[in-house]
Order: structure tokens, then sequence, then C-alpha cells
């Protein structure tokens, strides 16, 4: 995870080969994940400048601790560690009629495939992520 500014920050996904790191995806795994998430019906009903990245507040995409034990803590058990849990969130401070947002949205990475999934038990915690303004907040 690298921290890009102000309450921004996104993940890089690095190959080794012995002492030498590079770029395991085509961009920072961060940013793969929230296109995948903007490619999603779901995400339809949230306010975003598809130009402008920078439109979200505060974005951030966040690794989910448990790798090491293929995500057991979250009734998952994925073989051979080649799934990435990853977070996603957004605020919307600061606009002047706040629209909706998410927070700790759940998504999947396959190491080995390279591609994102929902799995069906990340439902009801990705329902509850998504967050509205309260009434008669301007």
């Amino acid at each position: 995870m690298q921290k890009l500014g102000a309450g921004y920050q996104t993940l890089f996904l690095y190959r080794r080969s012995g002492h030498e790191f590079s770029s395991a995806t085509s961009k920072p795994l961060g940013d793969l994940a929230w296109d995948y998430f903007f490619g999603l019906p779901v995400s339809k009903k949230l306010h975003r400048d598809p130009k402008e990245r920078d439109s979200l507040n505060h974005v951030q995409a966040v690794l989910i601790q448990g790798l090491e034990n293929d995500y057991a803590w979250m009734t998952q058990h994925w073989p051979d560690s080649r799934y990435l849990v990853i977070s996603l969130s957004f605020d919307a401070q600061g606009e002047d009629k706040p629209a909706p947002w998410i927070e700790a949205w759940r998504c999947v990475y396959d190491l080995k495939t390279g591609e994102f999934s929902v799995p069906p038990a990340f439902a009801e915690h990705n329902a509850k992520a998504f967050k509205t303004p309260r009434p008669g907040r301007k």
C-alpha cells in the first residue's frame, strides 16, 4: 500500500525475481480494483465523473489481512494463498450536496488469473458498505 496524498492511498502489486522487483500489473492494483468496481451495475448509484478519477474524496484501496491463512477468519478457505481481498472506500466530504459513498466494499483479486470477483459470501457486507447522507444535510 502506498499513500498518494492527503487521504489518498492505493495498492501496488510487484513480482519478485531474486533481488529484483517489477510491476505485476499494468496499473496500480488499487486502480484496477476501482475500474472493476465502476464497471459493475451496483456502482451506477454513486456520483463520479468518469473522466476525472480525483472526483472521489479520500479514495482508498486497502489489502485486508488474512492472506497467510487463506482468509479463514472470513470463513473462506481458498487454496494456495492465491487470492487477495481488497477493501474500497471513498467519501463525499466537502461536497455541497453530498452524494452516496462506500465504506469497505470488498472484492477479491485472483493472483493466478488476474481477475477480480465478488464472492457470494461478500454480498451482505457489500450491501452495508453503501452509505447515504443524513436527511437535512446540505
